[in-house]
């Protein structure tokens, strides 16, 4: 069986998305199922003109619903001509102040900038503050400045990557007190190289396309990025806080890249202590759409002087528009704009996020140097899906993708608590009416099968909940005139749409048949979208959202949690019919083949993609075959399970991580961790993930608890309270209960089904980050379940 799991594995290595990189020598335009990776190699073509200058502007706070025909010409003009997506630009923080933006673009990774501010004249009905943006200063000696920032090795070092001289019309600046600007990502759990992107394309030397002539070098640019402004400045500083190439107009240098910052769009109190005469001075009575047609105008200017500067020869630049950061403390996705040559209208994505339309920040650096032909740590270049939709529509539909994304993140926190409150409803109402001594009171004998009833069919209308907000996702609700509302019929209504199914016959005449079908629609739902792209999963009020951009492709926490109790629910319920009918081999082979192909959706790097929630199932699948076949499991033969499941996975990470780094899934991720050092500080950064959950939710933190104790207590070991003497006072409370809940369990496949789905909850919350999501999820889906099966062996006592 193993040996079959690990070629299915195998097997599915060979469906991810091509990289934009086969190798990090090879060339840097190739086709892919997802669309065309952008970049030219120098040799691929020995005539072609000399590479133009590429510019990104960047402009923290701006959104693609910002772009306006009317208001905003050229950055309608500009998408337009080229291709856009909706940027995440979550950094650490829930929301990204500019300056953390062009950190993290800079880096190419995750990072925060610091000093926090103290708000003094603080608008109180908003707390949200972002740091004072540091105007780096010119009449600064480079050598001096490194000697005191750093050792005589360090600075070697820095003056080798930056050549000790600055490009034409630029020159060397200090960011001061950079230290305090970093001091925020210590201990933070992410690895930050400051400076990434100006520091690769320096050291990737002068590029001669195969056939230049004399003339056509005089149209060559320098391997330099030119930075304007102090959003910029943060982008291509050191970590010693030293800008090589500082300049007034990036456009009018010879470096390859220009990095400008406009500004940002945003309100007074989110840019806290502006800097005087800049342009993130934002006045009192501020106005979002005056500010955004003044960034558009700003634009429009230094596009004219980006024509102007181009050297003769030399082919059209290349022109990027970036939302590098947040407007308020409201988070959301912000735009990106890429036009120039290989850039066709259309969308665009990359291998991290496998979302057509979706980018996150880190991506930025990486799919820039793969613009520029240039190698890079990450192998990641953008991925282009030409379309010939009008411009509008082009909006309008990245439009839509943002406004779910805000809408779910808005009603995530309601979502959950409500959640919650049915949960404990349901726990409550359980534990009082299923009192024998309160059925027993007038004539309780003949309602205990209409209350049995009812509560099962509450519970089976809980248990359709969760999935109904993964189905949401095939109503266009973001398009409504009221999202929120939208969303809120959408999930209520393909709920209702699976609890209506559970009842349709041949399956909805019994309780057990209910169950199965609804947990049946479960796995073959979730399975089915990880195997057409995850599309319900993304944008998902159980799901994972674009705007926190934790996860953007395969197998969710909360997702995984529902698959492994309907799994195993369903596994019962279905060995349990096929022992009755005779079907002594189909008995084994039946949870081996579902099993094994749950394992292989859920482990797939191009489907589920889901480390720990592969080990749960697996773990929870030996378990129930190992019941089955009548072995006895002892704590060292679970600890063999455990064991024996991370090892296939640990080989499945390893066989991921020998693909392009662009390739890997989170299975490869990880085991590259291992190889670096980083593992240890991750799994520290998913334990902090894990007490954060606990302290923003903590109703949904006592849910695992409180399932704990109804697991325990009312599903398990009931079944030995007959053995207590009558007349004890232990035996007094456990003959209240008797013979109510844990008849259920009387049928033996029922209960190894429930002990395998608890084994895969367990494991769930100890490997998956985020874990305390897992059980407590699942305990939604699996209590209700057994609340609903409960009711059938209650309508047959009262019969």
């Amino acid at each position: 069986m193993l040996g079959l799991l690990v070629g299915l594995l195998m097997a599915g290595l060979g469906l991810g998305p091509a990289s934009a990189r086969e190798s990090t020598t090879g060339s840097s335009s190739e086709d892919s199922a997802t669309g065309t990776a952008i970049g030219t190699s120098a040799s691929a073509d020995e005539t072609r003109a000399p590479d133009g200058q590429t510019v990104v502007f960047g402009i923290p706070g701006l959104t693609i619903n910002d772009i306006d025909r009317e208001r905003t010409p050229n950055l309608y003009r500009l998408l337009s001509e080229g291709a856009a997506a909706n940027l995440n630009v979550r950094t650490i923080g829930s929301a990204t102040c500019p300056a953390s933006g062009w950190l993290s673009f800079g880096a190419g990774a995750r990072a925060q900038a610091g000093p926090s501010p103290v708000a003094e004249d603080a608008d109180p009905d908003d707390p949200a503050r972002c740091p004072t943006m540091i105007a780096p200063t010119t009449n600064v000696d480079h050598d001096s400045a490194d000697s005191e920032a750093a050792s005589a090795k360090e600075a070697a070092k820095s003056d080798e990557a930056h050549d000790g001289d600055s490009a034409a019309r630029t020159t060397t600046a200090q960011i001061e007190d950079f230290d305090a600007v970093k001091e925020p990502n210590i201990g933070s759990g992410y690895s930050v190289d400051y400076g990434m992107l100006a520091r690769t394309i320096a050291e990737s030397g002068e590029d001669y396309p195969a056939g230049t002539d004399a003339a056509d070098a005089d149209s060559l640019l320098e391997p330099c990025v030119a930075a304007e402004g102090p959003g910029a400045a943060y982008a291509a500083a050191n970590e010693d806080g030293v800008v090589s190439n500082f300049t007034e107009d990036a456009t009018a240098t010879g470096c390859r890249l220009g990095v400008v910052d406009l500004g940002a769009i945003g309100i007074r109190s989110w840019l806290y202590d502006p800097i005087p005469n800049y342009s993130y001075t934002v006045p009192p009575n501020f106005d979002r759409e005056t500010r955004v047609a003044e960034a558009d105008r700003r634009l429009g200017v230094r596009l004219k002087e980006v024509r102007e500067n181009a050297k003769d020869g030399a082919a059209d630049p290349t022109i990027i528009v970036a939302g590098l950061g947040d407007s308020s403390g409201l988070p959301q996705l912000r735009a990106f704009i890429a036009a120039g040559p290989g850039f066709e209208p259309g969308s665009l994505s990359s291998a991290t996020t496998r979302t057509p339309g979706l980018l996150q920040i880190t991506d930025l650096a990486p799919g820039i140097l793969d613009v520029l032909d240039v190698d890079s740590p990450r192998a990641v270049g953008f991925d282009s899906a030409p379309t010939d939709d009008h411009p509008q529509q082009r909006i309008d539909d990245l439009v839509a993708e943002a406004q779910k994304a805000t809408t779910i993140h808005q009603n995530l926190s309601t979502f959950s608590i409500t959640l919650d409150v049915i949960f404990y409803v349901l726990f409550i109402a359980s534990a009082i009416l299923l009192n024998r001594s309160i059925l027993g009171r007038r004539g309780g004998a003949t309602r205990a099968p209409y209350v049995h009833r009812f509560l099962g069919l509450v519970s089976l209308a809980v248990a359709a909940l969760p999935m109904g907000a993964f189905l949401a996702g095939l109503v266009p609700w973001s398009r409504m005139d009221e999202p929120g509302l939208g969303l809120f019929l959408s999930v209520i209504g393909t709920a209702a749409a699976l609890f209506v199914l559970a009842f349709i016959p041949p399956w909805g005449r019994t309780w057990r048949g209910r169950v199965g079908a609804l947990a049946g629609a479960n796995v073959v739902v979730l399975a089915a979208d990880l195997a057409t792209g995850s599309h319900l999963q993304s944008n998902s009020l159980l799901g994972y959202n674009p705007i926190v951009g934790g996860r953007y492709y395969g197998l969710g926490n909360q997702g995984a949690a529902i698959f492994i109790v309907s799994l195993f629910i369903f596994l019962g319920i279905v060995v349990s019919w096929l022992r009755t009918r005779g079907h002594r081999r189909a008995v084994i082979i039946v949870p081996v083949v579902v099993g094994l192909a749950a394992v292989f959706v859920s482990g797939n790097p191009s489907w589920g993609a889901k480390f720990g929630g592969t080990i749960a199932i697996l773990a929870g699948l030996m378990v129930l075959l190992a019941l089955l076949s009548k072995i006895r499991l002892t704590l060292l033969r679970l600890a063999l399970i455990g064991v024996a499941s991370l090892a296939i996975l640990i080989g499945i990470a390893f066989l991921d991580w020998l693909r392009p780094t662009g390739a890997r899934s989170h299975f490869g991720t990880f085991f590259d961790q291992i190889v670096t050092g980083e593992a240890l500080q991750v799994v520290g950064r998913k334990l902090g993930a894990n007490l954060h959950i606990i302290q923003i939710n903590p109703a949904l933190a006592i849910v695992t608890p409180l399932a704990v104790i109804a697991i325990l207590v009312f599903l398990r070991y009931l079944l030995h309270f007959p053995r207590v003497h009558a007349g004890s006072r232990t035996g007094r409370l456990v003959n209240k209960w008797r013979g109510r809940l844990p008849q259920i369990f009387a049928d033996a496949d029922l209960h190894f089904g429930f002990l395998a789905a608890a084994t895969g909850l367990g494991v769930g919350l100890v490997l998956t980050d985020s874990g305390v999501a897992v059980p407590s999820t699942g305990a939604m889906v699996l209590l209700p379940f057994l609340l609903a099966l409960s009711a059938e062996h209650a309508e047959e006592a009262h019969r």
